[in-house]
């Protein structure tokens, strides 16, 4: 029974049930499920146990390996995307930086890997903490992320220091939902971010006025081998519309599909990924909703592939940015036309 303080209540602004985010996600040693409204604090991993078919306790030694993390900012200027990452996989540690030259059409991509995770340390927390690897930082404080960046990608400096900020009334997208046999899965998003701070790219200093962010912060005990393709789109000023979609990473009647207009959180509906990887074939997707809520093209214009091996744990990871066109609904239920949007996009297999 879940306390009367965190009952779902039905959020007018999506017609979806939401509840006050919990200070720990995890409760008398059960995980909240469903959507918040707000952060949660701390994911309380110290009170789970992960259990066998069979609802025999795991070691805690094995529960650690089965244990999954993902953090990733995302940054579009009028010339650039860039996005850094960084990933827990059992007792592995792994990063990338990836920087799009839009006007040249050009990509820059680097990866790490860590055999250990205590070389180096994730926070388990969205709300405070600090996550880092070598010459990346990504902070946490109050809720409010902020990117350190001191290192070259193929040759080419790239240093930073960004604060992400949401508007007053605007909030992630928080959702927990069940995993495996008794896994489960944190996942919390943010798009159509502002930013302060400096960005020098080859040491020339980036304009930031027209420059926008999101963050994804994903953490859990996942399934032994799971598919997912997701896109983000951050918007550009003077459009009131960003995107986070995704498929393949619930099947509980949940998922983390959310539209944001002029910074208000509007939760959708599962989407449909159709995706061409044969030869000689243009590699475009569609993504598109049973209940009409969206049809999108993404035309891709650059990719990197990303090849992890761990203890147990295989990853394979396309990195993508490109452009969109079509249409979605906003909150009102009004078509709006997306032209040309730049965006990324992912598509990832994991198993182990």
């Amino acid at each position: 029974m879940c306390p009367e303080d965190i009952v779902p209540v039905k959020n007018p602004a999506c017609g979806v049930f939401t509840r006050e985010a919990p200070q720990s996600l995890i409760m008398g040693g059960i995980p909240m499920f469903g959507h918040f409204d707000g952060m949660v604090n701390t994911l309380g991993l110290k009170d789970f146990r992960l259990t066998n078919e069979r609802d025999k306790p795991l070691p805690r030694w094995q529960q650690q390996l089965q244990f999954k993390q993902q953090e990733f900012i995302s940054v579009h200027s009028r010339r650039y995307l860039l996005g850094v990452g960084l990933g827990q996989m059992g007792v592995g540690l792994s990063g990338y930086c990836y920087l799009f030259d839009v006007q040249k059409g050009r990509l820059l991509h680097r990866d790490w890997q860590w055999p250990f995770v205590w070389q180096r340390s994730l926070s388990h927390s969205p709300w405070q903490g600090l996550s880092g690897s070598k010459g990346i930082s990504i902070q946490r404080e109050r809720g409010q992320w902020r990117l350190i960046l001191d290192f070259s990608v193929q040759g080419v400096a790239l240093k930073a220091d960004l604060t992400l900020h949401s508007g007053a009334l605007s909030l992630p997208m928080s959702l927990c939902c069940p995993e495996g046999y008794n896994g489960w899965r944190y996942a919390q998003q943010h798009s159509g971010l502002t930013l302060s701070g400096t960005l020098f790219i080859n040491h020339e200093p980036q304009p930031l006025s027209r420059a926008l962010a999101g963050y994804l912060f994903e953490a859990g005990y996942s399934a032994r081998q799971s598919r997912w393709r997701w896109l983000c789109i951050n918007g550009e000023p003077g459009s009131p519309l960003a995107l986070n979609l995704a498929s393949g990473i619930n099947d509980t009647g949940s998922c983390q599909n959310v539209l944001w207009q002029a910074g208000m959180r509007h939760l959708l509906t599962p989407v449909h990924f159709n995706v061409d990887h044969r030869p000689g074939s243009e590699g475009r997707w569609r993504i598109w909703s049973e209940r009409e809520e969206l049809d999108l093209w993404f035309t891709p214009t650059g990719h990197f592939q990303q090849h992890q091996r761990g203890l147990q744990h295989r990853l394979l990871r396309r990195h993508y940015m490109g452009v969109f066109d079509g249409w979605v609904r906003d909150g009102t239920g009004k078509m709006q036309s997306i032209k040309q949007q730049a965006g990324i996009a992912e598509d990832a297999f994991v198993t182990g």
